[in-house]
């Protein structure tokens, strides 16, 4: 098991941090690191469930990679504040996104925040459904999205970007399962950033 100053020693040693939030089976960080190409960048994968970081592990074997079998709330606490440069969040279970439960997730949003760089970037993709499991409106989308936005703003993100579906070289098993019902389940990407000192 990793401890706080020994991945804090080996990180810092990186020109760049970029952090996966419950990575599952690696396959989306392994696409992620594939699109970047850049081994000054240190990718930090968080996992839970020991059997997926088992299979994270098998598939990353790379210098720069560094695989956590904790929840992300603990490893979040091993980081400095403005320290790590990407996050990383897909498809988080409802108990950190779903609206009837913000005031139990909006703590974990409020660290990621601090410990984001100024300047650094949340990317977020979550689905859209409705209570019925029928097809999900436009209307239904528009309100999620202004919500969504309206909740990430009140904690200091500044939204770069909202858009329907995932980033083009985010896959993995879920999503894929995901966009294979694409009028009952609809995903959208938050690209949020902490904004940088106000220039006076």
């Amino acid at each position: 098991m990793w401890q706080k100053n020994s991945i804090i020693s080996i990180i810092s040693t990186f020109n760049k941090v970029v952090v996966e939030l419950g990575m599952g089976d690696g396959q989306l960080l392994s696409n992620i690191i594939e699109h970047e190409k850049n081994p000054n960048t240190c990718y930090v994968g968080i996992e839970i469930d020991p059997i997926q970081i088992q299979e994270s592990r098998n598939k990353l074997r790379r210098e720069n990679v560094f695989l956590i079998n904790e929840s992300f709330e603990q490893v979040l606490s091993y980081f400095p504040h403005n320290y790590v440069d990407h996050f990383i969040f897909v498809l988080p279970p409802p108990c950190y996104i779903d609206k009837s439960m913000e005031k139990q997730w909006i703590i974990l949003y409020q660290n990621i925040f601090m410990k984001l760089k100024q300047k650094g970037i949340f990317t977020i993709v979550t689905e859209v459904i409705n209570d019925l499991l029928e097809p999900v409106t436009d209307n239904e989308v528009k309100s999620c999205v202004e919500w969504l936005g309206s909740s990430f703003a009140a904690l200091g993100f500044k939204i770069k970007d909202i858009f329907e579906d995932s980033p083009n070289y985010y896959s993995s098993h879920f999503l894929e399962q995901f966009g294979g019902d694409q009028l009952r389940i609809r995903l959208i990407t938050l690209i949020l950033v902490k904004p940088g000192p106000k220039l006076i």
